[in-house]
């Protein structure tokens, strides 16, 4: 047998393996024999944040500093430290591929974040990765060889050529994802937002290209930095695992020679809402220029993607009135209008038209 007839003989196999695998498939199992499986307890990188052979996607805004968050958890990881002094992990060595940074500004972000440098983790800088076939066994056998059970992309864009728009192509792109998963490696990646509009909108929805990108994830979390706040609000808007735990609050501390998150607990939920709904209502009203009634300005708020409810948009109403950043005056059928500026004809009793 030469070996022309050898590799068809070696597919011949090949493809039996496949047709016997989708029997094995198309075989049903019944509920009472599921009901009497056995699972282990789900195993955590980070309880509460990443399960152990997911999945999770890490996203924001530019200048949300979602890098100096993952190099911070990849520092806890590696060494088994708690992460923002909250969340317990598990030890394990990590891989990060960079196609972002650089190793120049990697170092200076590292020096900011750590000052033992003896750690198991490993780095591939604007090595020009891209997900194929070849490249992910590639990096499946790097990553076994040198124990790694966490790979941390930064940023899922710079990894493949795929629309990210298109449902099918993302589709493959996270078929070759799960092919880390199956050997037991934990994938985190960094995304974008698409382009903000006026308002803040759902965490959930904000990650650029096609919704088979949240819908293929195991986790994500959601980054987002208030402009000239010193801190960041995480939001977990999926975790197939349990049960999202509630937004939190970090502060972050930056000086010379330090960078750190610190934990600063849950974020009050009415209160947030509240503090949108008065952003949104001072940007819409600067944008049309022109005073607008209450209806009206929950309307435009709600259609740019606000939520809350009518009462905590007249709450932040009321509070912005009471502070003296927004007045309102009765127009036509007895409806109170709202503008930035006062006119001569205020009326300090507020209703909400």
């Amino acid at each position: 047998m030469n070996k022309y007839q050898e590799k068809a003989v070696e597919k011949e196999f090949q493809n039996i393996d496949k047709e016997l695998e989708m029997e094995n498939n198309l075989t049903p199992l019944l509920l009472s024999d599921l009901m009497n499986m056995k699972f282990p307890d789900t195993e955590w990188v980070v309880e509460q944040l990443i399960p152990s052979g997911a999945i999770v996607a890490i996203s924001g805004a530019p200048a949300t500093l979602k890098t100096w968050l993952v190099l911070d958890l990849m520092l806890k990881v590696s060494r088994g430290d708690i992460l923002f002094d909250k969340f317990v992990t598990n030890q394990t060595n990590v891989l990060l591929v960079d196609e972002e940074n650089g190793s120049r500004l990697l170092q200076k972000r590292f020096q900011k974040l750590v000052k033992e440098y003896n750690l198991p983790i490993h780095l591939l800088s604007l090595s020009a990765y891209k997900l194929t076939n070849e490249s992910v066994d590639k990096l499946i056998s790097l990553v076994k060889d040198e124990g790694i059970k966490l790979i941390v992309f930064d940023s899922l864009v710079r990894i493949h050529s795929a629309d990210e728009n298109d449902a099918m192509k993302m589709a493959n792109i996270f078929g070759l994802l799960k092919k880390f998963v199956k050997e037991g490696i934990t994938i985190i990646f960094t995304h974008h937002n698409r382009k903000q509009g006026m308002f803040k909108s759902n965490p959930s929805q904000d990650m650029r290209g096609s919704s088979d990108i949240l819908a293929s994830l195991d986790a994500h979390l959601a980054v987002e930095r208030k402009p000239k706040e010193d801190y960041l609000i995480i939001t977990q808007t999926k975790l197939r695992q349990k049960e999202e735990i509630k937004p939190f609050k970090l502060n972050i501390i930056n000086d010379e020679d330090e960078m750190k998150f610190e934990y600063a607990g849950e974020v009050d939920e009415i209160q947030d809402k509240k503090s949108d709904f008065k952003e949104a209502i001072a940007d819409i009203l600067e944008k049309e220029d022109r005073p607008m009634f209450g209806k009206e300005l929950l309307e435009y708020a709600r259609n740019a993607g606000m939520e809350g409810g009518q009462s905590t948009f007249k709450s932040a109403i009321s509070e912005m009135v009471e502070k003296g950043t927004l007045f309102g005056k009765k127009g036509e059928k007895n409806k109170t209008y709202f503008s930035l500026k006062p006119s001569e004809d205020i009326q300090t009793e507020l209703i909400v038209g």
